[in-house]
């Protein structure tokens, strides 16, 4: 599902005209896989214009809420979609219309309701702040032997990553820390790379 690595550099775009710019700084750092969050009026404008360049990046799109933004995810060519919930209709219009969505989980509940209705991927969030790997754990110690893996999201930075880098059961580390809606509006491309380089060291 991801590309080259497990590290997602997660983005949430105030301003559209920077997001060709912060893609292509994160690009050039190594990053592949992108999370670009809908928490912003410019985030659908920074995701078509980011799809529309030549970076070959694996998009996918968070803060899904509803099924419109399900339906956009997909109609604009993005990769996957995340929800920070497990929201029993859009996963079930997800099957619908074979589409790629990683429901956000983060009790044995959430984790239980969403293998029922048939997801093998799923989002763990808020992962540091509900405790971590330790956590993790203990909320997904009766679903071991089931074929279920996890993208971590939530408080991630090159502090605490590593971790879940090397956990088997995670297929993905997505962290807003690498490039934060501050150092995108100051234009700090270095330190971006700099950030993501960490990342990808990990």
């Amino acid at each position: 599902m991801l590309k080259e690595n497990k590290i997602i550099s997660v983005l949430t775009i105030e301003n559209s005209a920077l997001a060709v710019d912060v893609a292509r700084c994160l690009f050039d750092s190594g990053i592949r896989n992108l999370e670009i969050t809908l928490r912003t009026k410019e985030a659908k404008k920074a995701i078509e214009l980011i799809s529309n360049t030549n970076l070959d990046f694996n998009i996918g799109v968070g803060t899904v809420l509803d099924l419109e933004d399900l339906y956009f995810a997909k109609d604009i060519g993005a990769n996957f979609a995340l929800s920070p919930c497990s929201d029993i209709e859009i996963i079930k219009e997800s099957f619908k219309i074979d589409y790629k969505f990683v429901p956000g989980v983060s009790t044995s509940s959430d984790i239980n309701t969403a293998i029922k209705l048939g997801c093998k991927t799923l989002k763990l969030f808020p992962t540091i702040q509900l405790g971590g790997l330790t956590y993790f754990k203990s909320i997904y110690s009766p679903f071991k032997s089931l074929d279920v893996k996890f993208i971590a999201l939530g408080g991630i930075n090159d502090m605490n990553a590593k971790d879940f880098v090397k956990n088997e059961c995670f297929i993905g580390v997505g962290a807003s820390w690498i490039a934060t809606n501050e150092l995108i509006n100051n234009k700090d491309w270095k330190e971006i790379n700099r950030r993501a380089k960490l990342m990808l060291e990990l």
